[in-house]
């Protein structure tokens, strides 16, 4: 089991920040590189199961699948478990909370990964922070830019 966790202070409305992580079609505009596709699977009132193309390089690029459930526990905090692929297992809690100069965003990661993905686990960590620091700032610079016009 491998934790971790960490926050990030951004000038936007956590609504805004919020309603734009659960647009979950349109991630890879934030990741092209990345992120490939992501795809709704299933959708309900509490839960979006999704299926995301993620390309992952390391000494080679490699293509990993994998299924994801989304849950939005209350009104700021979305729960992402993988559910197929190396990751299986893995659960990932975002909270947005209202701060002083806009939002606060949290993470707590709890990273597990199949036999085979060990060996990369501390490529993985480093990987998830990236992504998940990289789309929330790209988000937050697009609320602003729409808000200039």
């Amino acid at each position: 089991m491998t934790i971790l966790e960490f926050s990030l202070d951004l000038p936007s409305h956590p609504d805004q920040l919020m309603k734009l992580s659960e647009d979950y079609e349109n991630l890879p505009k934030y990741l092209p590189d990345q992120l490939k596709s992501v795809k709704i699977i299933e959708k309900n009132e509490t839960e979006t199961i999704t299926e995301e193309t993620i390309v992952f390089i390391t000494l080679l690029k490699r293509n990993i699948v994998q299924q994801a459930s989304h849950i939005k526990n209350n009104d700021n905090q979305l729960i992402t478990e993988i559910i197929s692929g190396p990751a299986k297992g893995t659960k990932i809690i975002t909270l947005f909370e209202k701060n002083d100069s806009g939002s606060r965003v949290s993470f707590q990661l709890d990273l597990k990964l199949n036999l085979k993905a060990k060996i990369l686990q501390p490529l993985i960590i480093k990987y998830y922070k990236m992504v998940l620091t990289s789309v929330l700032y790209k988000m937050n610079s697009h609320i602003i830019e729409l808000e200039s016009k």
